[in-house]
């Protein structure tokens, strides 16, 4: 597996999307729009949108079931999340990544 990319959670994050790295997904045409898989620590698949917007910006953007994702670990702001390339490929022979998280510990 290779750690491709790590990022601390901000409120755009969690509320509206995550912006990744420029050389995540290299490549990855202007306007375009894919289904991207993620397997998390237990095992389960997400399956995240990924679009990268046309114009100046060419860092891909995560969105649809990443909401759901977020819900579902209790993400929040300052907790950090990693992505990797997963060498084993799904079903159909398609890349898949691993994502992880990391929780902020609070203070009380």
């Amino acid at each position: 597996m290779e750690k491709i990319f790590t990022k601390k959670l901000n409120i755009t994050d969690i509320e509206r999307r995550i912006v990744l790295s420029e050389n995540l997904i290299k490549g990855f045409p202007r306007g375009h729009e894919s289904y991207l898989k993620f397997k998390d620590e237990d095992g389960k698949v997400w399956t995240f949108r990924c679009r990268v917007p046309p114009g100046g910006s060419s860092r891909p953007a995560l969105s649809g079931d990443w909401f759901l994702f977020v819900r579902s670990k209790q993400l929040k702001v300052g907790d950090v999340i990693e992505i990797a390339l997963d060498r084993e490929k799904d079903r159909t022979g398609v890349d898949q990544f691993t994502i992880r998280f990391k929780k902020q510990l609070g203070i009380n």
